[in-house]
């Protein structure tokens, strides 16, 4: 039962929502000429944005980043040569392809690559319909003086005057005065508007300004020009905006350079300029290292060739002036042994001048790209290796940062200093031990060596001077060797030095039409806003629509039946009488179907009493009594019509009775009811109007005389309609007990639905059974689809009056041009 249950709830669901979508398309649908006046603006509105809108294109480029080897040469004591090369690229070796892609992006690097442009100056053409950029091929240039102050953020229009004369127009809303030479502004932003006139190719100033416009040779000018002045700040910021770059996949190092620009030449030419900015700027880094290195060596080089010349010319003059050509084999083990030793302690005492070097560098905080490489002098102690590692990271990481966070109190920033410091210290003090060992080392060597002086000076006198003299020679000359050999590797390194980077694919614009705007796009972006602007409307009024439209929003307001709709009919007679005047027009079919219905809600009762009452006025309740009372007396059933509406009664006026005679007379004691009944055009049917308005209408409708002449009617006719007041007033209540049946009439677009559920709640609460509501005056073409067929299916057929020149709304105001008679 509950699985029963479940499925015929999801079902009722199911049929909810189609008849919602139903509903809202037969709603859009209705209304398609809003959708047509919203296509065709949007329409016009695109063409003449797309007429004016400036095109963007956009402009790539593609490098290749080449990663080396996260393995530096430090570590590997192998061949000096590969040492020599690689220990150039010591704080580059390790590039990481994001920080490059920061660096370019940076500030320092886009302003770099401006400053080969002359870019202050831009050149536009004012054109009737758009503006366009002028790059190359300029018809005239601006010579302006740098020295001289001059307005940002304002344009100088330029038109050009038949007797070679010049219109310009300086407009600004927050011009700033600015001098270029010291790149400081020198006034407050303030609005600026002059006009002035001045020869072509002629010199004009002011306290703003300064500069002449130059045409180009062999250039007649004509037409109109725009140019403006920019700071390399403003032009930096704006093309940092605008530029993207960004690794082409994952896996590899290829990146990609891209801008968007109006002009596609001057975007090729800036982005070429910077990939050429940027090799040239790593390729002098790494020479600025090896000139450094090559310094280095040159300066132990100076030394030791003067003691090799010296050492040279005794061991010559030695052997001269004693005949002396070679030694015994003792005295040669031992000169081998000190000239090994000599060896050592000379390595030792360069490695210790490069750790005094280390020492004295690191102490005044100087760049460390430029910083000599340990293996220049063959140090590969594996800790400080990885000290120096450490340190260039984050000297790399902490530049690339820098080049785009100014603030120096960033918390990336500080803690990136921190550890720079943190590491300095760390290197410093391994340096301090390392050069502590190498003193002990030092030490050791000396005592070694002199313990061979002494076995030497065992030696005869010429053999010991001999074996002194060589060693000190073969010293100078290894030392000598060894030094020309780096510093040979250092130059040919220098020499050969190449950029860490590549490119692959200069700038070009991508694809050959404007990015922006899209003239695809901006069409289909109008088209969807053709439709969906409209339907929102249309949706939003529907929902927020406080009106009664159809017999759904009756239906769900109440539990009460909807027993019909009145049409409006266009064609209606200009008589308030329509199913009298013409009985088969469409209106008279609708009052027919609602009088088989009352019927059907009587159950049989013989003389029965309707009440017809309505919200407010101006919702037909008037001219459905009429017309409801007609169509019983077609009927041949004797029909009576009471007008109980005593404060704003139009009847007697529609139909043009005695408003002085009527049931407020009869209520007062004034007359009798002979006297208040009027006749009609139809023989079957009969008037008592509301007669003149008493000043108390509440209580003379609850005088037992109403109640005695319902039943005195309903011995003469066979229906009585009672014309009842609307329900803003409690007036229905007080004879509510005498009416069998109640239509409760709304009129399409005119009912509010809270007034009108408030109502029937009240209703409700008085215990008022028989209650039925007609919905008067339905528009045909304001309906939905479905809606539209049906009446047009059950109307179609109807009779049409050939006269339609008077057409009455269905709660009518005409009059009645037949004079009623009143039965006497």
């Amino acid at each position: 039962m509950d699985a029963l249950n479940s499925n015929s709830a999801n079902q009722m669901t199911t049929i909810v929502r189609q008849r919602n979508y139903r509903k809202y398309l037969f709603l859009l649908l209705s209304h398609w000429y809003w959708f047509a006046i919203a296509i065709v603006l949007t329409s016009i509105g695109t063409w003449l944005y797309y007429r004016y809108a400036h095109p963007t294109y956009a402009v790539s480029a593609t490098m290749l980043i080449h990663e080396q080897q996260n393995q530096s040469p430090l570590t590997t004591p192998t061949d000096s040569e590969a040492n020599v090369f690689q220990g150039f690229g010591l704080f580059q070796g390790t590039q990481n392809t994001e920080n490059q892609i920061q660096i370019l992006k940076s500030w320092t690097q886009i302003r770099k690559t401006l400053e080969h442009f002359n870019f202050e100056v831009s050149y536009l053409q004012l054109g009737r319909f758009r503006t366009s950029e002028l790059y190359r091929n300029l018809p005239f240039h601006v010579e302006w003086d740098r020295n001289h102050p001059q307005l940002l953020d304002a344009n100088f229009d330029l038109h050009i005057l038949p007797d070679n004369r010049i219109e310009m127009t300086v407009r600004g809303k927050e011009a700033i005065r600015y001098d270029f030479q010291n790149e400081k502004e020198l006034k407050p932003a303030r609005e600026i508007e002059q006009t002035r006139t001045f020869p072509v190719n002629s010199y004009v100033a002011s306290d703003d300004y300064a500069f002449r416009i130059i045409p180009a040779a062999d250039t007649q000018l004509e037409g109109s020009y725009r140019i403006a002045f920019h700071s390399l700040d403003q032009l930096t910021n704006e093309y940092m905006e605008k530029l993207t770059v960004a690794p082409v996949s994952k896996e590899g190092t290829m990146i990609k350079l891209s801008t968007t620009c109006e002009n596609p030449e001057k975007g090729i030419d800036f982005l070429n300029k910077m990939m050429q900015v940027y090799q040239t700027r790593n390729l002098d880094k790494k020479n600025v290292i090896a000139t450094k290195t090559i310094f280095f060596i040159t300066s132990q080089l100076a030394s030791v060739s003067d003691s090799l010349s010296a050492s040279q010319k005794v061991r010559e003059r030695f052997q001269s002036h004693n005949n002396l050509l070679d030694v015994s084999y003792q005295s040669q083990q031992l000169l081998d042994q000190l000239v090994k030793l000599e060896d050592q302690k000379s390595l030792l005492e360069t490695q210790h001048q490069y750790y005094q070097y280390l020492e004295e560098y690191l102490s005044k905080n100087e760049d460390l790209e430029s910083l000599v490489a340990p293996t220049t002098v063959g140090i590969n102690d594996p800790l400080l290796v990885n000290l120096l590692q450490e340190l260039s990271q984050l000297n790399i990481e902490l530049t690339t940062l820098s080049a785009t966070v100014k603030d120096p109190e960033h918390p990336r920033m500080r803690q990136l200093s921190i550890q720079m410091e943190t590491t300095k210290r760390t290197l410093l003090e391994n340096s301090r031990n390392i050069m502590r060992q190498s003193e002990i080392t030092l030490n050791d060597l000396t005592k070694r060596i002199d313990e061979l002086k002494r076995r030497t000076s065992r030696l005869p006198s010429v053999e010991r001077n001999y074996v002194n003299i060589e060693r000190r020679y073969q010293l100078n000359n290894d030392t000598y060797t060894f030094l020309l050999q780096k510093l040979s590797e250092a130059q040919i390194a220098k020499a050969s030095n190449m950029p860490d980077n590549e490119i692959v694919d200069p700038a070009r614009m991508e694809g050959d039409k404007p990015i922006s705007p899209n003239q695809m796009t901006v069409y289909l972006v109008a088209l969807l806003l053709g439709i969906f602007l409209p339907a929102g409307g249309i949706i939003l009024t529907n929902e927020f629509d406080n009106k009664v439209r159809t017999p759904e929003d009756l239906g769900n307001l109440t539990k009460y039946p909807v027993l019909g709709h009145i049409i409006h009919d266009d064609q209606a007679t200009p008589n308030h009488t329509a199913l009298l005047d013409h009985p088969n027009s469409p209106i008279g079919e609708t009052y027919r179907a609602l009088r088989m219905k009352l019927k059907f809600m009587l159950n049989g009762n013989d003389h029965p009493v309707i009440a017809v009452t309505s919200t407010g006025a101006d919702e037909g309740k008037t001219f459905t009594a009429m017309n409801l009372a007609a169509s019983f007396a077609l009927l041949g059933q004797k029909t009576i019509l009471l007008d109980l509406d005593l404060r704003n009664s139009k009847m007697a006026e529609m139909l043009n009775c005695d408003k002085n005679h009527g049931i407020s007379n009869y209520l007062l004691g004034e007359m009798r009811p002979d006297n208040i009944i009027f006749k009609s055009s139809h023989p079957y049917m009969r008037i008592i109007p509301s007669g003149t308005f008493p000043p108390n209408p509440g209580e003379l409708l609850a005088d037992k005389k109403l109640a005695e002449l319902i039943e005195l009617l309903k011995e003469k006719y066979d229906v009585i309609i009672i014309d009842s007041s609307p329900l803003l007033v409690a007036d229905l209540f007080q004879y509510s007990h005498l009416c069998n049946a109640y239509l409760y009439v709304t009129r399409q677009g005119v009912t509010l639905q809270p007034a009108l559920k408030s109502a029937l709640e009240e209703i409700s609460n008085q215990h008022i059974r028989s209650v039925g509501l007609l919905l008067n005056d339905i528009r045909i073409n304001r309906q939905p689809l479905g809606h539209r067929y049906n009446y047009s299916y059950m109307y179609g057929y109807s009779y049409k009056p050939k006269n339609n020149r008077n057409r009455p709304a269905a709660n009518g105001r005409k009059i009645n041009s037949k004079k009623q008679t009143q039965i006497t």
